[in-house]
């Protein structure tokens, strides 16, 4: 009998964040009961290809061998959990309207996505993380995913200090320093290398 398996969606920053430092990170899942298995949207591909800014700061995204492991693990949505994630982006769309926070289309569909299959989504973005507590969608941080490939053992501390200190490097912290320091203690019991 095979363990059983838990998607869990990356929004682009997150995928920003890790692709480089853990690679291949979506192709290889992880741990057992539940086994991991990491997806992005294509709409990550979209939303790369439209951004000079992206493009420029990420210039890694575009190589083969990245590609090439994205458009293995995008997660896409056929039937009626297309249908489902349709009418729950435009009721996530209509509460990020409603409270004045601003979300990008392709963030947006992370999150009807983690609604429609009751998955994890993968992201720093506090808007999204408003969004996703009022409407019951389950959010970790790239901290917490961090943990959870140290655990399993898909990766290791030396990689999640390498991870942190390239975040510092690149000026693309996923949140405030004080906050990232306390949850690099809580999760993995030491203090941040940055």
């Amino acid at each position: 009998m095979s363990e059983p398996c838990q998607d869990v969606l990356l929004d682009s920053n997150a995928y920003f964040r890790l692709g480089i430092s853990i690679h291949p990170l979506l192709h290889q899942p992880f741990g057992t009961s539940p086994v991991y298995s990491l997806h992005v949207l294509a709409e990550l591909d979209d939303e790369y290809a439209t951004s000079v800014r992206l493009r420029h700061k990420f210039t890694w995204v575009s190589q083969l061998e990245y590609r090439n492991d994205r458009k293995t693990k995008r997660y896409e949505l056929r039937g009626n959990d297309r249908t489902d994630a349709i009418n729950a982006f435009s009721f996530l769309l209509a509460y990020a309207d409603e409270e004045k926070i601003n979300l990008s289309r392709e963030d947006l569909k992370a999150l009807a996505v983690g609604f429609v299959k009751r998955i994890p989504v993968v992201t720093d973005d506090q808007g999204m993380t408003k969004v996703a507590d009022a409407n019951s969608i389950e959010c970790w941080t790239t901290v917490k995913l961090l943990r959870l490939m140290v655990t399993a053992g898909r990766t290791d501390m030396e990689k999640v200090v390498e991870i942190f200190e390239y975040w510092e490097y690149e000026k693309d912290l996923p949140m405030p320093l004080n906050k990232l320091r306390q949850l690099y203690k809580e999760y993995f019991g030491e203090d941040c290398p940055i």
